[in-house]
């Protein structure tokens, strides 16, 4: 039988010891990232841990789990339940309105982090352009499918920019048609972030960026957010970075797009 998952924490660090060197590893990432769970692939756990996708799933299955996605699914229920993929009042999943409140929670405690101006400046920099390019690579991409989705269905235009292929560059093209720039940036991973950046300087558009360091090489945007290290870990998560650009599309979206003047067409 698992352990029950509040405990997890407190079993891996009792453990330890009798851990081969790879789990212990994966101990250690597992303690100090465990709410980022529900937001990770096993193949990105075993990344960060410097380990094998199968060395994570078989650690899961050596805690009593049958496998990496039980063990997700058993962290959703106890942290931050409103993130990360979810049936919103389907079969099994929490009713709607405690996976509203669970966002609203994890948007609470990202924003008192932020500061008083949150996210405001980056929604003021954004509010009247179209289309929203976003864009970042790597560890990034979660967040940008974030972005896209709540922009999305806010009515805004999305364009996504998750690799530095030239059919996929071109659409950084839009931005001289009255566009704009959210570049994320996590990690090492800024090659793409840093291209859009300065393709939005050379068309004269509007770019923020969001980054997990001032020393990133992102943060030369002209509106940046630096998300707010974890108390704990002191470093951003990834529950972090979502809580953020939850706030950011949100704020985007509530904006009405000023309506575009018709020019009259002679008789």
């Amino acid at each position: 039988m698992p352990p029950d998952v509040t405990e997890l924490a407190e079993v891996l660090r009792r453990d330890y010891e009798r851990f081969s060197p790879a789990q212990q590893a994966l101990a250690r990432y597992l303690v100090d990232h465990l709410a980022e769970l529900p937001l990770v692939s096993a193949h990105e756990v075993a990344q960060a841990a410097h380990c094998s996708p199968a060395t994570v799933v078989r650690f899961a299955q050596a805690l009593g789990y049958s496998g990496y996605p039980e063990l997700q699914r058993a962290v959703r229920q106890i942290h931050r339940p409103g993130l990360g993929v979810r049936a919103v009042g389907g079969p099994g999943g929490p009713p709607r309105a405690q996976a509203l409140d669970a966002d609203r929670i994890a948007l609470e405690d990202v924003s008192a982090r932020l500061g008083p101006d949150g996210v405001q400046p980056l929604v003021a920099a954004l509010a009247a352009v179209a289309p929203v390019v976003v864009a970042g690579d790597g560890a990034a991409r979660p967040v940008l499918a974030l972005l896209e989705d709540r922009l999305a269905k806010g009515g805004r235009e999305v364009l996504v920019v998750d690799s530095g292929e030239p059919r996929v560059r071109m659409r950084l093209g839009a931005l001289a048609r009255g566009g704009g720039v959210i570049a994320v940036s996590i990690g090492k991973d800024t090659r793409v972030a840093e291209y859009a950046i300065a393709a939005a300087r050379s068309a004269g558009a509007p770019a923020v960026a969001l980054v997990d360091s001032s020393l990133s090489a992102a943060a030369r945007a002209p509106v940046v957010r630096v998300v707010p290290a974890e108390e704990r870990g002191g470093e951003p998560s990834l529950t972090a970075f979502v809580a953020v650009a939850q706030a950011l599309a949100h704020g985007i979206a509530a904006h009405q797009m000023p309506r575009r003047a018709l020019t009259a067409i002679p008789a």
